[in-house]
């Protein structure tokens, strides 16, 4: 259990709605909440301090029905979102699950938060792309054992600057995600016209991670908590998924990939083996620019993809721009919603899923049509 020191615990408990007596017990200062009262010490270092922060604390397990240790760590770490994933355990020894499905619904997770991460911080509102990996890097992944087979994790805020910082804005989306895709699912089937209302991280790769969390058609829940340090409008909130949901999942997922066919056919091809000179015309979808490493100025284009003695066809597509110049045209036309025409070589072997090498001069923004 962590460290907690009389100016957290006093912190915590009026974030919590609780108010300071003007009276005193011992010395010990009297907060209550309407209902209840505690005690907390005068000030740390006491010779009793660690004992009547350890019969507070049970109370306050008491009054709010959930664990100690979570409570002790929202004392001690204000400024941690934390979402929660939970499924009942049908195997023994109690509180384990089978390694693939306990692997499973961890590279779910991770999948799910990284698809919500790359959606909000895909913005050049936040600068460079490795604001996604910095974000992962960050998160602290907690397991125990029980009745059920628990996973938390621990999401820092990040730059509070910004305002919902970013760490905030990628559970938000995550949290909002999953219960578009619950409620679609609710009424037994997933429903093909609510399929255009779904936030944009609702993607059919998202689908598939959940289903990943259910062990096949296993019921589960994510819960999600706001850090007090940055208050949230949005309630704390647990998202149930029933026995059953995971079919429903993959129903859904299979309409938003037939979607995403119908509105881009040739994009559901296999990717063509090319060479030689090749443009893309379209949108500026995302930018990523690793300003400590090798891998920079990666810009990915959604458009019409030409090479010479081919036909022109729809793709998305990650291309290499030559330098900070080319990326910060691309950049502003992203911000400007305009289109681009990039010239340059296609390739196999550049890393990060790069197709295009462009030209010194292969960019340019040219009128939307």
């Amino acid at each position: 259990m962590a460290d907690l020191g009389v100016g957290a615990v006093s912190s915590y408990l009026a974030d919590a709605g609780w108010s300071r007596s003007d009276q005193t017990w011992n010395g010990a200062a009297i907060w209550s909440n309407g209902l209840e009262e505690v005690l907390v010490p005068p000030r740390d270092g006491l010779g009793d301090s660690a004992a009547r922060l350890k019969d507070l604390l049970r109370a306050l397990e008491s009054f709010e029905k959930r664990p100690v240790g979570e409570i002790a760590r929202d004392i001690a770490y204000p400024l941690l979102d934390t979402a929660s994933y939970r499924a009942p355990t049908a195997s023994q020894p109690a509180g384990f699950v089978p390694l693939e499905s306990g692997l499973g619904a961890l590279q779910g997770l991770h999948d799910l938060f990284r698809m919500a991460a790359q959606t909000v911080l895909r913005s050049p509102y936040f600068g460079s792309g490795t604001l996604v990996s910095e974000l992962l890097s960050g998160v602290h992944l907690g397991t125990t054992t029980s009745q059920q087979f628990s996973v938390t994790l621990l999401v820092p805020l990040g730059e509070e600057t910004i305002q919902p910082p970013p760490g905030r804005r990628v559970l938000v989306e995550l949290s909002e995600a999953a219960l578009a895709v619950r409620r679609a699912v609710a009424d037994g089937e997933a429903r093909p016209t609510g399929i255009d209302s779904l936030p944009e991280s609702v993607s059919p790769d998202f689908c598939t991670a959940l289903t990943a969390l259910g062990a096949g058609d296993e019921s589960f829940e994510l819960g999600f908590r706001w850090a007090r340090g940055i208050p949230s409008q949005l309630p704390d909130r647990v998202v149930d998924f029933p026995t059953g949901s995971g079919r429903q999942i993959r129903e859904l997922s299979d309409r938003l990939r037939n979607a995403q066919r119908a509105r881009f056919p040739a994009a559901s091809r296999e990717l063509p083996v090319r060479s030689g000179p090749v443009t893309i015309t379209g949108q500026v979808e995302a930018l990523h620019d690793n300003e400590t490493g090798s891998d920079r100025w990666r810009v990915k284009i959604r458009g019409a993809v030409l090479a010479e003695g081919s036909a022109s066809m729809r793709r998305v597509l990650w291309v290499r721009l030559p330098g900070q110049d080319a990326y910060d045209v691309a950049l502003s036309a992203h911000r400007n919603h305009q289109q681009v025409q990039i010239a340059g070589l296609w390739t196999e072997t550049a890393p990060n899923r790069v197709r295009i090498i462009a030209g010194l001069d292969g960019l340019r923004v040219v009128d939307n049509p």
